[in-house]
């Protein structure tokens, strides 16, 4: 749990910032409010406090002072500041001074939220970090091996980072020399065992070490699940020999993964970069070249190839969410089968098209889909299907995944329908059972629910098996007969009391419905 504490010499600040912040989604905990600097403090003595929220002036200590307190007591303490127009350029300059982000008053829900979960990730990325370099303390000096293989952890969750020669030595022991960096990735696509993973994975780390680390600087790897990623450096005029030799290393390593059935192993190269500093887009562009295998051949090394991609000005997927609008009206799995696919075969048949612009297709296709359905759980089911598509090598696989994943949300919410309709015809036979008396129409007792006429009608038609109009006749219907078995009022009034006006349409209407002429009823049944 992440210990915040706020600061605002104005209480209803106190009290609104805890009102607005989702704490208990965000794993967070206020553990005390200070209304002046001074109490902040003591507080943050008192506790282990990972979050400080505080106003940029306050009684009791200067907001920069309050800065260089907090830093002195507890520098892993992420700080907040909250100021209001007239501060902002101080607010701005507090920034320099170790302030994770600051918010102007009034204070915004989703900024204020925003800025939490900044911060929840920055101490998460912390925590990680320092769970890997604890665990290696014990043999730091006879085993860098985890605290080297950070550098591809910390390119991982910062990929915007920018790397320092000198940084790469001393904090990563990682001996790099000017020339070219690059980040390769392999990944194994179907299902698999950890123990065969790990086997796969050292094979890799031991055929890759031996055939390139003697033309490079250096060399690291990281096994991250189906993932195994490795930062290489090496003199600018061995870029050929190298790229050479990555053919032949993952062509060697390629037989390694075959030993496994069903299960694919795939290689690509980052773009080759010329300083630590964009080791970054080496990492990214890595990524992207991994996702070329649906449309590539299996067994060879996938190579970076820059490209702005070619499904930009197609608007696929403006068409597509144009479509499946009035798919999602009529519920119709055959209508999303064929929306679906005239979205893929749309960007397949599309000259020059990359397997990274399908993947982020699909993704922004599924994501949308979620979005436009009212089903329980969206984060999870979209993180599924994510790591569904993650795991497809071929573009007819990543296809049937996200065909599959709209086909289930859409048969969802025909199942809530259903429901919700079941609930609306009973509501509908309520209204009618308890106002029949009454001059009511189809567009009253649809107003009442809520509902346009033309639906409600449709809808009231196929779950009763009659239209409204005979629906409310046979109800009235019913109702006479009861009146004429056990009362002695007249048939006039028996012909009022069930909703007709007219004593010539209601006998025409009983007789046609019970057989009989309500007289002849009373005699028989009466």
């Amino acid at each position: 749990m992440v210990n915040v504490v706020i600061a605002d010499d104005e209480i209803k600040i106190c009290q609104l910032i805890q009102a607005l912040g989702k704490w208990d989604e965000l794993g967070m905990k206020v553990v005390g409010t200070a209304a002046n600097g001074l109490e902040a403090l003591r507080l943050l003595k008192e506790y282990s406090v990972d979050v400080l929220i505080t106003d940029i002036r306050m009684p009791g200590c200067d907001g920069i002072q309050l800065i260089d307190r907090v830093r002195k007591i507890s520098p892993e303490t992420k700080i907040i500041i909250i100021s209001g127009y007239a501060e902002f350029s101080y607010a701005q300059a507090a920034v320099q001074y170790g302030v994770t982000d600051y918010l102007l008053k009034p204070i915004n829900e989703n900024l204020l939220n925003d800025a939490l979960r900044k911060i929840q990730d920055m101490i998460g990325r912390d925590k990680e970090r320092e769970e890997i370099f604890a665990s290696s303390k014990i043999a730091v000096e006879t085993n860098t091996a985890t605290i080297r293989s950070t550098l591809i952890l910390d390119c991982i969750t910062e990929s915007n980072r920018s790397f320092g020669l000198d940084e790469l030595k001393e904090h990563y022991h990682f001996k790099a020399q000017e020339g070219c960096f690059q980040f390769i990735v392999s990944k194994i696509d179907g299902v698999i065992e950890k123990e065969q993973l790990d086997f796969i994975w050292d094979n890799q780390i031991s055929i890759l070490s031996n055939q390139i680390k003697n033309l490079c600087n250096d060399l690291v790897c990281l096994k991250k699940n189906y993932y195994l990623f490795a930062i290489l450096n090496y003199p600018k005029n061995k870029e050929d020999t190298v790229r050479k030799a990555l053919r032949d290393t993952f062509h060697r390593a390629k037989g390694v993964g075959e030993i496994f059935r069903d299960v694919k192993l795939f290689n690509a190269c980052g773009k080759v970069v010329t300083t630590p500093k964009d080791l970054g887009k080496s990492y990214t562009t890595s990524l992207r070249t991994i996702k070329e295998r649906i449309i590539s051949d299996t067994g060879r090394l996938l190579e970076y190839k820059e490209s702005r991609g070619m499904l930009y000005d197609k608007q696929l997927l403006d068409r597509y969410s144009w479509g499946i609008s009035n798919i999602l009206e009529v519920c119709s799995q055959e209508e999303l089968e064929g929306a679906n696919r005239k979205l893929f075969d749309s960007a397949m048949h599309t000259d020059g098209v990359c397997g990274w612009e399908i993947f982020e297709l699909i993704d922004q296709a599924g994501s949308m889909f979620l979005m436009r359905v009212n089903v329980s759980n969206k984060n999870d089911r979209l993180e599924e299907f994510r790591m569904e598509c993650d795991n497809c090598s071929s573009a007819e696989q990543l296809y049937d995944t996200f065909n599959c994943f709209t086909q289930n949300l859409l048969h969802a919410v025909a199942e809530l329908r259903e429901g919700d309709s079941t609930r609306t015809i009973r509501l509908a036979k309520l209204y009618i059972q308890n106002h029949y008396s009454q001059p009511i129409s189809l567009e009253e007792v649809s107003s009442h629910l809520g509902l346009t006429t033309a639906y409600f009608s449709t809808l009231f038609k196929k779950k009763t098996g009659v239209g409204f109009a005979k629906y409310l006749m046979n109800t009235r219907v019913e109702a006479a007969k009861v009146l004429l078995k056990d009362t002695n009022d007249s048939v006039s009034d028996i012909c009022k009391a069930v909703g007709y006006m007219d004593l010539k349409n209601f006998n025409k209407v009983f007789e046609q419905t019970a057989g009989v002429k309500p007289t002849v009823y009373r005699d028989i049944y009466g």
